[in-house]
């Protein structure tokens, strides 16, 4: 199993209005490729932090996938290709990290 974790940083210039409005867009669209694509063992999108001030993200996305061959697949379909192009237009910064678990 390979542990898949995305964190993401909006983009300054976003009303707290559209941040609120896209992330659950992106939620919405990111944990329904759960269903769409083989190999998924779970995927979940974390929209609300505690309000301790010492985040470094806004949200995050936590997935587990069956294999590195899983992942692959899952980073190059086209339903995630299409989920990422609304979170790239979204965010500012991006940090990722994939492990075996």
């Amino acid at each position: 199993m390979v542990r898949h974790l995305v964190l993401w940083k909006y983009k300054e210039e976003l009303t707290e209005e559209e941040r609120l409005r896209l992330v659950e867009e992106v939620k919405e669209k990111l944990e329904a490729l759960k269903g769409k694509i083989p190999g998924i063992h779970s995927l979940e999108v974390i929209t609300k932090t505690l309000p301790t001030g010492t985040d470094n993200c806004d949200f995050m996305l936590d997935s587990i996938f069956e294999n590195a061959e899983a992942l692959a697949v899952y980073q190059n379909h086209e339903e995630h290709l299409k989920a990422a192009s609304l979170v790239r237009s979204i965010i500012s910064n991006r940090i990722c990290v994939d492990y075996d678990i």
